[in-house]
């Protein structure tokens, strides 16, 4: 078996607005330390980019890959890529946080990153608001499915052991990683928060049980993005879902989630 290399996975992010924290990645920037490896490829999703940023000029995007290609070379640090953005792109590009990265190929790991971040919109598919609990788990699988993970996942985890007899719950997705069970459910706050205090007052006895197992239990709860979670029935929630120790991500955030997976089940 060939011996794994370490690199440095970074997110380029659009910002539209300078006073805003919206964002959207256009770009994936994988990097070696030691220079043995570098590569950067961004977006052709126009019709993304023209959706948030009417006005903005897509020749710009070129130009921003270009300089990037262009100083590869020179690149080992974040250091260096944030001089570089600050320097040449301003505020307009920001660079998200340093992710790292463990492969035997360098190249290939560059090839699903790529599709994990940015094939969806290459291929042109159509962007839609993705809301409701089943569109959320669409979009679970859809992701796990790109990261190479969902074969490596079981499905519909049964619970009735901890929950009580006759209870039809079922968890979205799980695997097991020693003595660790991590599990990942949808949960769409926007269409009914009650969806939300039923998982918190089930994972509290999920939690319960398996610890009496030696097990360590983990659950994060994939909600919807964008203006639903900013009403105040929906806060509340979320709230409850982490007072209940469970971890609440929004499903634009599910690369990279499935990301993390993969790293952790391919390691």
């Amino acid at each position: 078996m060939a011996e794994k290399r370490q690199l440095e996975l970074y997110l380029l992010r659009f910002l539209p607005h300078a006073l805003r924290d919206d964002f959207v990645t256009v770009g994936v920037l994988l990097l070696e330390s030691d220079g043995g490896f570098a590569d950067v490829r961004l977006t052709r999703d126009w019709k993304m980019l023209q959706c948030v940023a009417p006005d903005v000029e897509l020749e710009w995007f070129g130009m921003v890959e270009s300089e990037i290609r262009r100083r590869l070379g020179s690149l080992r640090r974040r250091d260096d890529l944030m001089q570089l953005v600050s320097e040449r792109f301003g505020t307009m590009i920001d660079v998200a946080p340093t992710k790292s990265v463990l492969t035997e190929d360098p190249a290939e790991e560059m090839e699903v990153l790529t599709a994990m971040y940015l094939v969806p919109a290459e291929r042109g598919e159509r962007v839609q608001q993705r809301t409701g609990r089943g569109a959320i788990v669409n979009t679970m699988k859809e992701a796990f499915t790109n990261a190479g993970v969902l074969e490596l996942m079981q499905r519909d985890l049964d619970v009735v052991q901890y929950t009580g007899l006759g209870d039809p719950f079922r968890i979205d997705f799980g695997y097991r990683v020693g003595s660790a069970v991590k599990m990942f459910h949808a949960v769409s706050v926007a269409a009914n928060v009650d969806q939300a205090l039923a998982l918190a007052y089930r994972y509290s006895r999920v939690e319960a049980g398996m610890r009496q197992e030696q097990l360590q239990a983990s659950l994060t709860a994939v909600v919807d993005e964008g203006m639903a979670l900013l009403e105040e029935r929906t806060r509340f929630a979320v709230g409850m879902l982490e007072q209940n120790s469970v971890r609440v991500r929004t499903v634009g955030e599910m690369a990279e989630i499935a990301g993390e997976v993969r790293r952790e089940l391919r390691a």
